[in-house]
């Protein structure tokens, strides 16, 4: 989905926007919350997110550009380091960095250490920290962290805590966002709220409901590829396959007399005919490529290159 007419008033505000942190801070939920829209599929496991996907807020004076980003992590397979060079490269580009934690958990050395690269390295935008998950803490707890992050980070422009699943304090969030964001026309179309194709958002649709269907490892070394994508008479048709690392992972994710993967497709096709405001029948079926994750040409294809 792309830019088509823009949006110009004096005051207007305009600018992109990273959603940094660790796996499973809650990046994608927030954006999600924000759009209004299913942007980015979420689910409890870390690592969800694999590629860079843009979420677009837009209203009368500003349009926020938001950049959902893998959850940077150490991973020795080619796939999570193609991730975290995402994560780096949208940090780069953005004009604010929006640097998110779990703050209903104790601060682990990881999280202290990327906090800590970011207030301390070459990159020179606006710095907001986002502490996420306050719903789940004790609100003694609050003020605390919150001064924690002022020592770590003095040169931060605003410490927001906020819950993204509930809502809370996103509203001050936007504010200072958007205050941090330059003056300019905006970059894309009022009505445009991501720049996914709807091929790139049934691809994660179905993917998002394997990674809740399944447990431990199995997740992570499944992928989807979309091989047929094409609308007829009012239908989309949607043909994916639900690529496996292992042998013995395929009858795990098929189930006993296929009613897992019927679950699964049933479950994205709903959410699909949602989002895509049509009716759509979604056939899938699951093929064993056990090098996938670790294959440069294979996660190009597959749209999980380090430049994706």
């Amino acid at each position: 989905m792309a830019a088509t007419e823009n949006i110009s008033e004096a005051d207007f505000h305009c600018g992109t926007v990273a959603l940094l942190g660790r796996p499973n801070v809650g990046k994608s939920t927030l954006m999600n919350r924000i759009i209004g829209a299913k942007v980015a599929i979420v689910t409890p496991k870390p690592q969800t997110t694999r590629h860079r996907i843009l979420g677009i807020f837009t209203d009368e004076k500003s349009q926020v550009v938001f950049v959902d980003t893998p959850g940077i992590h150490k991973g020795g397979m080619q796939l999570n380091k193609n991730m975290v060079r995402v994560a780096y490269a949208a940090a780069e580009e953005a004009d604010v960095l929006a640097i998110m934690q779990d703050a209903s958990k104790p601060m682990d050395s990881a999280t202290r250490t990327l906090i800590e690269q970011f207030a301390t390295g070459r990159l020179t935008q606006p710095r907001i920290h986002v502490l996420n998950k306050i719903d789940c803490m004790d609100k003694n707890q609050l003020l605390p962290r919150l001064m924690m992050m002022q020592r770590l980070d003095p040169g931060a422009v605003a410490y927001v805590p906020v819950s993204a699943k509930k809502g809370k304090q996103t509203e001050s969030l936007m504010k200072e966002l958007i205050k941090q964001l330059p003056v300019q026309d905006a970059m894309y179309d009022p009505d445009w709220f991501t720049d996914q194709s709807q091929r790139q958002l049934a691809a994660e649709y179905v993917r998002e409901q394997v990674f809740l269907s399944m447990h431990q490892e199995i997740p992570f070394q499944t992928a989807v590829d979309i091989e047929r994508f094409e609308e007829i008479d009012g239908l989309i048709e949607i043909d994916a396959v639900i690529l496996v690392g292992s042998e013995r992972h395929k009858p795990m994710l098929i189930g006993k007399g296929g009613e897992r993967m019927k679950a699964v497709g049933t479950k994205a096709r709903l959410g699909l005919e949602k989002i895509l405001d049509s009716r759509v029948r979604l056939n899938i079926w699951a093929k064993v490529d056990e090098d996938w994750f670790d294959h440069p040409g294979k996660l190009m294809d597959l749209g999980l290159g380090s430049d994706q």
